[in-house]
C-alpha cells in the first residue's frame, strides 16, 4: 500500500540532528506547495499537494545521481484557492494568510541553515501565484537570494500572467525538452483534475482515486474562451464546471504520469549543475 501522509519521505520523519548534518553539508531544501481544494468526483482534495510532494521526491532522487543532496520540507498546503473556493473539500485560505505562512516558512529553513530553499509549487491559480512572486521578491529584497521558484504548472505561460519574463532572480532557470511532451493526449482543453493529473495521482497514490467515479465522469469540452470565465471563479466556475473539474479526466496515455518524472529530470539537472 502507498503512504498517502504528507508527511511521507520528508524532514518531519528526520531527527532535529539528522537535518543540522544535511544542511552543514550543503543540502538543498525542496518546499511543496499545493492547496486543499475539490478535484472533481474521482480525485482527491489534496491533489496538488500530493503531487508537489511527488516531483520533490523524483527531484531529489535524480539529484542525488547527479551529486546533489536534497531534503524535502513538510509540504505547505494552505495556498490560495481563488477559483473553486466555493466547491465542496475547498479551504478558504486569506492571500495575507497565504504570504505570511510561506514567508515564515521559507525563514524557518533559513533558520536552520539551509541557504537554498527551492520551492515545488502544483496549482495554478493566478493570486495563488502571484503571492509566491511577491513573497520571492520580498526575499530577494531582503538579501535572500537563495529562495527561488524551481516548479509551477504551466510555467512558460506563468511568466506572461504574472507580468514576468522568467528571466528574474526568483525562477530557477531551465527549458523544457522534447520529452515532456512526447505523450498522447485527448487533445482536449484541461487545466484541472484533468488527463495530467488523474494519471500522476493513479500512478503515486491509487489508494486516493475514487475508481468508480473515473469510470463514469465524462470531458468537459471547453474552450479558451471558457477558461478566462472559469478563472474568474463564482458563478462562472460553477455553471462551467459543476463537478468541479475542467477538461478530460481520463488519461489516454497510460505512461502521461512519466510527464512529471521527465520534469523532474530536467529540474534536478538545473539544481546539480
Amino acid at each position: 500500500m502507498t503512504d498517502t501522509s504528507l508527511f511521507h519521505d520528508t524532514m518531519a520523519e528526520m531527527t532535529a540532528t539528522a537535518i543540522t548534518a544535511a544542511a552543514e553539508r550543503g543540502a538543498i531544501a525542496l518546499l511543496p506547495i499545493g492547496v486543499i481544494e475539490c478535484h472533481g468526483p474521482h480525485l482527491p482534495v489534496g491533489t496538488d499537494a500530493f503531487i508537489a510532494l511527488e516531483l520533490a521526491r523524483l527531484t531529489r532522487r535524480y539529484a542525488a545521481g547527479m551529486g546533489r543532496e536534497c531534503l524535502i520540507a513538510p509540504p505547505y498546503y494552505w495556498g490560495i484557492n481563488g477559483i473553486l473556493v466555493d466547491f465542496p473539500g475547498s479551504f478558504r485560505i486569506r492571500p495575507e494568510t497565504a504570504a505570511a505562512l510561506l514567508r515564515d516558512v521559507i525563514e524557518s529553513l533559513n533558520a536552520n541553515g539551509f541557504r537554498e530553499v527551492l520551492l515545488i509549487s502544483h496549482h495554478g491559480d493566478r493570486i495563488h501565484n502571484e503571492m509566491i512572486r511577491d513573497v520571492l521578491t520580498d526575499q530577494h529584497a531582503r538579501g535572500n537570494a537563495g529562495a527561488r521558484w524551481l516548479y509551477t504548472p504551466f510555467r512558460w505561460r506563468m511568466f506572461e500572467r504574472l507580468g514576468l519574463t522568467g528571466k528574474e532572480p526568483i525562477w530557477v532557470p531551465w527549458e523544457p525538452v522534447p520529452a515532456l511532451e512526447d505523450f498522447k493526449l485527448t487533445g482536449l482543453l484541461g487545466v484541472h483534475a484533468d488527463e495530467y493529473e488523474t494519471a500522476a495521482i493513479v500512478r503515486y497514490f491509487p489508494e486516493t482515486v475514487d475508481y468508480a467515479a473515473l469510470k463514469t465522469v465524462e470531458p468537459t469540452r471547453l474552450t479558451l474562451a471558457d477558461l478566462q470565465e472559469w478563472r474568474t471563479g463564482g458563478e462562472a466556475a460553477r455553471r462551467l464546471t459543476p463537478d468541479g473539474y475542467f477538461g478530460a479526466p481520463n488519461p489516454v496515455d497510460p505512461d502521461l504520469w512519466r510527464h512529471y518524472d521527465e520534469t523532474a529530470k530536467v529540474m534536478a539537472t538545473a539544481i546539480a549543475h
